[in-house]
């Protein structure tokens, strides 16, 4: 007895994690739009590359900027020597210094400034990633919502296509109708199995390239919600929107703000060259000069033991220098630093203004471009609409011919509702195909306004 319910145990406990391993093999990945493009934004590969690439940018501008902050260094050395029929010297020394930067002044030190540059470029290469893989992850979205709408309506004309077979089916054992109506009705069923198993194919592909663009595991299963329809722009939040966002904009204002300083560091040039330092014991405030800048210095240097010589060397009570270096007349050469730089201020306004007014064209045409699509796209869904009307009405004339003299002209053959069931499905292929085109439009004038969400 107790075997048998340790056998029954067993086999109850297998049984139960083998259901759980089901479910959580089954278990599907329900994701948003705004989900998918968070996911992006956060895990896919091309901006995490543009991240790190500015976390070694502002590793650049921290190097560049450390000398603002307290140096402290230590040195030490030991020497030991004898020369012949001489006595035996020994010398050393150990020395603790530290040195602060109190005041700077003049231009921005060029090591600085390079990696400020650097540090601003890497930030607008972190936007435009950020913009570029959100910008497709919204359009793979897009594709499958397509897709999926497309096979929902292609399933639902099947069912009626089906209904029609079986309509026909009736009126060939009744003698109304030829086997050559119920193959045309088999074929435009074919062709409708062929569309619908390709789309799902491709929506397969299609959710796997939108896992490897959120980051996620490529084998899970995942469904998505929304909708292909969205909100309405407004033209003029539209172009508001393309100003402030645009990465190339963002790119030529900050180099706009970066040479107004340059022009304004110029007037440095006219100062002398000057340089001093005063020493009080171990104790030193030093105004030193590189290039225009100026670094005003609080130092300490204490030797802790030192001997050279045989004996302990004396330092002066305090010590005060001073240089200086008036330019008298330097050929223009000042004068030619701010013209060129002030040319080269004047050519990024005049770029920055030539920008915005091309992205101010470019919305503008985009955004046009989004409602002659959707006008296509509604004229196209008229057309289906028609086209199968005109089907339905063929097919019951030809099934059901009318009898009166007003309808003796008034004859549906065969080639008739072949013809009109070719233009319909044509209008259905039309219209697909139009929609994807009005997302497209869409999602390019989303690309102009330079928004991710």
């Amino acid at each position: 007895m107790r075997k048998a319910v340790f056998v029954f145990s067993f086999l109850t406990l297998m049984f139960s994690t083998l259901l759980l391993n089901i479910s959580f093999a089954q278990k599907v990945l329900l994701l948003t739009l705004g989900e998918c493009v968070d996911m992006t934004l956060e895990n896919n590969e091309q901006i995490l590359k543009a991240r790190q690439d500015l976390v070694a940018a502002k590793g650049v501008l921290t190097t560049a900027r450390s000398d603002e902050y307290l140096q402290m260094n230590f040195t030490s050395w030991y020497e030991r020597s004898k020369s012949d029929g001489a006595f035996e010297t020994k010398d050393y020394n150990g020395t603790l210094s530290a040195e602060q930067l109190l005041l700077r002044f003049g231009e921005v030190p060029r090591p600085v400034d390079d990696a400020q540059e650097q540090c601003r470029l890497a930030e607008l290469g972190l936007q435009s990633a950020r913009l570029d893989e959100g910008d497709k992850t919204r359009r793979i979205f897009y594709d499958i919502v397509l897709a999926q709408e497309e096979i929902r309506e292609r399933e639902t004309l099947r069912i009626e296509i089906v209904k029609k077979r079986d309509r026909t089916k009736g009126r060939l054992a009744e003698g109304r109708s030829l086997p050559l109506d119920l193959s045309s009705v088999e074929l435009e069923l074919a062709d409708q199995d062929l569309n619908i198993n390709t789309l799902k194919r491709a929506l397969r592909v299609k959710k796997t390239e939108l896992l490897q663009a959120i980051g996620a595991d490529e084998e899970a299963a995942i469904e998505i919600s929304g909708e292909s329809s969205g909100a309405e722009f407004l033209m003029d939040n539209c172009i508001k929107a393309g100003m402030a966002n645009r990465v190339e904009l963002m790119n030529i204002r900050g180099q706009i703000q970066r040479q107004e300083r340059i022009v304004k560091e110029t007037f440095w040039e006219f100062l002398p060259e000057f340089r001093s330092s005063y020493r009080y014991k171990d104790t030193s405030l030093i105004l030193r000069q590189q290039d225009r800048t100026w670094d005003t210095l609080l130092a300490y240097e204490k030797a802790l033991w030192e001997k050279e010589g045989g004996r302990t060397p004396e330092l002066d009570k305090w010590q005060f220098s001073l240089g200086l270096s008036f330019p008298i007349f330097d050929g223009f050469r000042v004068k030619g630093i701010m013209q060129t730089e002030e040319a080269l201020l004047e050519k990024l306004k005049i770029e920055l203004v030539r920008k915005e007014k091309q992205i101010r064209l470019e919305v503008k045409r985009t955004y046009q471009d989004v409602a002659d699509q959707k006008e296509r796209m509604d004229i196209m869904e008229r057309k289906v609409l028609l086209r199968g009307e005109t089907v339905e009405g063929m097919e019951f004339i030809m099934e059901n011919p009318p009898r009166g003299e007003k309808y003796r002209y008034l004859v549906v053959d065969f080639v008739d509702v072949i013809k009109a069931r070719e233009d319909y499905l044509q209008a259905q292929k039309n219209y697909f195909d139009q929609k994807r085109i009005y997302m497209l439009a869409r999602e390019n004038l989303r690309q102009a306004m330079g928004v991710i969400r």
